[in-house]
């Protein structure tokens, strides 16, 4: 996972570098520990970050142990690779924003989002939701297998985009 996410922040830093400065860009929380930060809030309540890689794990035993699940190893090894603003891009015709890795909130987000998905799902959780997709799709982890899927909750549907979140993070790009 950690070389995959290394490959994937090169890649962005090459496009940061011809001029794209908003690609290490995000809005400033005063909840999350500002040594990925640097620079100034500008006028816009936005502030610089770089990724950096961790050192410290999250722990996820509380979230399992509150959902009575064990997650598949990339869950665990994806939340414990890098602190991280952005990870998003394009694969196929589909622009997919992963989740935030921010650290003191790391977790946060993802906790809320797997409580909103067991209750849309008949509290039955067999997939992981870990971000979204363009048109509002799901980008969910198959717990069992590792493959990554975009899931279409109002037709029921899901569709193969990657057969593991690292390949999904090594294959994506910076423009369509």
């Amino acid at each position: 996972m950690k070389d995959a996410m290394k490959k994937y922040f090169s890649l962005r830093k090459e496009y940061y570098d011809k001029g794209l400065d908003f690609l290490f860009k995000t809005f400033y929380n005063e909840d999350v520990e500002s040594f990925i930060f640097y620079g100034e809030v500008d006028e816009e309540e936005e502030i610089s970050w770089k990724p950096i890689e961790k050192d410290v794990k999250s722990d996820l035993q509380p979230i399992e142990q509150k959902f009575d699940i064990n997650f598949h190893l990339s869950i665990v090894s994806y939340f414990n690779s890098y602190w991280f603003a952005d990870l998003d891009g394009f694969i196929d015709n589909h622009y997919i924003k992963l989740e935030s890795v921010l650290p003191n909130i790391e977790l946060n987000s993802f906790e809320s989002n797997l409580e909103g998905y067991k209750s849309n799902h008949h509290n039955k959780i067999d997939r992981i939701p870990i971000g979204i997709e363009g048109n509002g799709l799901i980008v969910v982890l198959d717990n069992i297998t590792g493959k990554v899927e975009l899931e279409d909750f109002e037709r029921g549907t899901f569709k193969l985009i990657s057969n593991s979140l690292d390949d999904l993070i090594s294959c994506l790009r910076m423009e369509k």
